[in-house]
């Protein structure tokens, strides 16, 4: 009887752990899929989901190399070498700083990385792609527990992306997108349509992004400290983060419609007064937009912006 006890113990030890290991779900999915070629952004968008009856907790590095990892192969099942920024983050000494997260049943929690700072794609091809979670982190000193998620098929084109800000590919097509020489108005009205659109490359193609970042007095004194390398991240970081819309939402928010009302510009610097206005349930919210601009090997860029709300109608 006490023998039968014991089994009866360890049968259900096993299932215990086959539970735990069920309550989350990892999948993985292109944020803002468009045309890749070697060393192209490829945003992939994360998602840990909680579909069991319980609370599932988790820790999430503020790096998430420390808590996630890309297994990416081609189609022979050669594996994709990791990248220099991911060799540099795993063997870095500083302090490793995260937060201990809780999902409640049904509920989802989602960020989005650049695969770049992970694995290393130097080649065009057909590849497949794999995340895992490491809920106590990938430094825990045992074999650390891991969410597998599905696979994601990706193909990377012959080409080499530029490394301008002013250029872009545009969505689902092999077409180089460049900036070029139009008024500062025109620039407001075509990021606009481009967010309207759901275009980012194109909503970034006019944005300054980094101008955008350093704004926020914490992020600058952060960005200045960091490498060329760590620059790179941070801004990649900031992008990802305005598409989630996790900062600077006003810029990013969809409107119904828009007016531009007034334009000012010098030689270097402009301004650009937009009305905006967003339809919500039984209501719709006006705002008033002024960007900023200044102009860099005459085209115009959007260096800045602020908003006052207008009332509602």
């Amino acid at each position: 009887m006490h023998a039968k006890s014991r089994v009866l113990a360890a049968l259900l030890a096993v299932l215990a752990v086959s539970a735990a290991a069920a309550q989350a779900e990892l999948s993985i999915q292109f944020f803002d899929k468009r045309v890749y070629v070697p060393g192209s952004e490829i945003f992939i968008k994360v998602t840990i989901r909680n579909d069991s009856p319980d609370v599932w907790r988790f820790k999430l590095a503020d790096d998430k190399r420390l808590s996630i990892r890309f297994d990416v192969r081609t189609v022979s099942n050669r594996v994709v070498p990791p990248s220099d920024a991911w060799k540099r983050a795993m063997s870095s000494s500083t302090p490793i700083f995260y937060r201990e997260l809780a999902l409640q049943p049904g509920e989802e929690y989602s960020f989005v990385e650049d695969l770049r700072a992970y694995v290393d794609i130097p080649v065009p091809g057909a590849y497949i792609a794999v995340a895992a979670l490491y809920p106590e982190l990938s430094t825990a000193p045992r074999a650390p527990e891991e969410l597998r998620s599905n696979t994601l098929s990706l193909s990377v084109r012959p080409g080499a992306p530029t490394p301008a800000a002013a250029e872009s590919l545009r969505a689902e097509t092999a077409e180089i997108l460049r900036a070029e020489r139009v008024s500062p108005d025109e620039v407001v009205a075509r990021t606009i349509e481009a967010r309207q659109k759901g275009k980012w490359n194109e909503f970034f193609l006019y944005l300054d992004v980094e101008r955008l970042l350093v704004a926020n007095a914490d992020k600058k004194r952060a960005y200045d400290r960091e490498s060329d390398d760590g620059r790179r991240r941070m801004l990649a970081t900031y992008k990802a983060d305005l598409m989630t819309s996790v900062v600077d939402s006003d810029i990013v928010v969809i409107p119904s419609s828009y007016e531009i009302t007034e334009t000012r510009y010098s030689q270097a610097y402009g301004t650009v007064i937009v009305i905006q206005k967003f339809d919500y349930d039984g209501f719709r919210m006006i705002k008033e937009y002024t960007y900023d601009l200044e102009r860099r090997d005459d085209i115009w860029y959007i260096v800045g912006y602020s908003v006052i709300n207008k009332g509602t109608e």
